[in-house]
């Protein structure tokens, strides 16, 4: 019965392969040290009706406002979900359909900063809570979104350590190709 509901599941939907780029913005603190920096990231995504399953790659690479050498990467791996609502129905004779898609995602932040010669690196578990807007026609899927991006951080804080949730902001548009 397993195999039967996988081989359904398989045919009534469909792989993408996609990138985005975008703008992150610090937040939580960090805006008071930090610039906006570029947002990269590639995904490869299962899709079934108004359900989505991605494995996503990002980077973001944060600088100092201040003219000193110092620099906050975030690489980030992650899998997540979305699903589609409010979409528009394609009009007669074609496939261009669109609309909206809340999506949540968890994995793994390697996170390293670096002043000068010094180094410091580490991981974090990290999510990821979107909305965005979306087209599709024919093979392509065209996206605009908002992600919200949360890691903690755990530091000394006398002789126990504290754990912060640290906020970026991402705004976002992506293109995939619909095999």
């Amino acid at each position: 019965m397993l195999p039967l509901l996988l081989v359904s599941v398989l045919v009534t939907g469909g792989f993408e392969a996609g990138g985005h780029i975008g703008v992150t913005f610090p937040s939580s603190g960090l805006e008071n040290t930090h610039d906006a920096a570029a947002l990269f990231g590639i995904s490869l995504s299962y899709a079934t009706a108004a359900e989505r399953l991605m494995l996503e790659y990002g980077y973001t690479g944060l600088q100092a406002k201040q003219t000193s050498p110092y620099r906050f990467d975030i690489n980030r791996l992650s899998f997540g979900y979305g699903h589609e609502f409010a979409v528009g129905r394609p009009a007669a004779g074609t496939t261009s359909y669109w609309g909206f898609e809340a999506s949540a995602s968890a994995g793994l932040g390697l996170l390293s900063r670096a002043v000068g010669s010094a180094r410091e690196a580490g991981r974090s578990p990290f999510g990821i809570v979107g909305l965005g807007f979306f087209q599709r026609q024919g093979h392509s899927r065209l996206s605009l979104g908002l992600d919200n991006f949360l890691f903690g951080e755990s530091r000394p804080a006398g002789s126990s350590r504290t754990v912060s949730v640290t906020y970026l902001i991402g705004i976002k548009g992506g293109v995939a190709y619909v095999f």
